[in-house]
């Protein structure tokens, strides 16, 4: 009983880690979207996230019902390079 009971936990507090790692990474997504935009990350919705997180990956920055292609391509380094675009419909 015990080690359900640790096991629960544990799985709980994992849950919790991945849930909040996701949120600030839609954060960072958000904020990497909005000079592109001219949106504050407060206005942006970000859906359709493929790639791998913080190196090439694309995404639609939705604000405002205006929606863009975002994409982020690894330099090298230690950071990204992003742009965002209308999308075309």
């Amino acid at each position: 009983m015990a080690r359900n009971i640790a096991r629960s936990i544990a799985f709980a507090g994992l849950v919790l880690v991945a849930t909040t790692a996701c949120q600030m990474y839609i954060s960072q997504l958000k904020t990497a979207s909005a000079g592109h935009t001219g949106c504050t990350p407060a206005q942006i919705t970000i859906s359709n996230h493929a790639g791998s997180f913080g190196y090439n990956e694309t995404w639609n920055a939705t604000c405002n019902g205006t929606v863009y292609l975002c994409s982020g391509v690894g330099n090298g380094r230690s950071s990204e390079d992003y742009s965002c675009a209308p999308a075309v419909r």
